[in-house]
């Protein structure tokens, strides 16, 4: 599905636009997290999201109360449906790709309406460190090289090398 949000093209845009910005790692497969999804009354699918529960090893940017080792939940922006028959089906928001467990990532969360943290930029609000997960870099050569490029400020902004 296509999604309208605000795309940040800089460390600076990304890092002013978070609320929190945590390294972690995902605790449970993506098929075992707690996946959301509310209906109209037709049956189409109004919104979607599954919820990641993570496990802190620094904060970066914080308001109070989140601290190392402890874990958090926030909001993906994809999620599994179960239709007829027992069929799964994974639906995902602007090509979004789920935090793979045990990978380490760097997030850039803002705090939603609901009291909930969510990823912002889509797949360029989450970063892989630890090159564990293959599937965090994009394979059409532009967004790629937009990407890197982006991941390589966050790494220089934050001493991750």
């Amino acid at each position: 599905m296509d999604a309208k949000y605000i795309a940040f093209d800089t460390i600076e845009e990304l890092d002013q636009a978070a609320d929190v910005i945590v390294i972690g790692s995902p605790i449970k497969d993506f098929e075992d997290r707690e996946h959301m999804a509310q209906y109209f009354e037709d049956g189409m699918i109004q919104d979607f999201y599954t919820m990641t529960e993570l496990r802190i090893e620094k904060v970066i940017k914080q308001p109070d109360g989140i601290d190392i080792g402890e874990m958090m939940e926030f909001i993906e922006p994809l999620c599994i449906i179960e239709e007829s028959g027992n069929q799964k089906t994974k639906i995902i928001m602007d090509d979004y790709r789920e935090l793979k467990k045990g990978s380490r990532y760097i997030l850039f969360l803002k705090d939603n309406t609901f009291g909930q943290y969510s990823i912002i930029n889509m797949n360029n609000g989450k970063f892989n460190l630890d090159n564990t997960d293959d599937s965090d870099m994009p394979m059409e050569q532009q967004d790629l090289a937009f990407k890197t490029s982006l991941k390589n400020q966050v790494l220089r902004k934050y001493d991750l090398y």
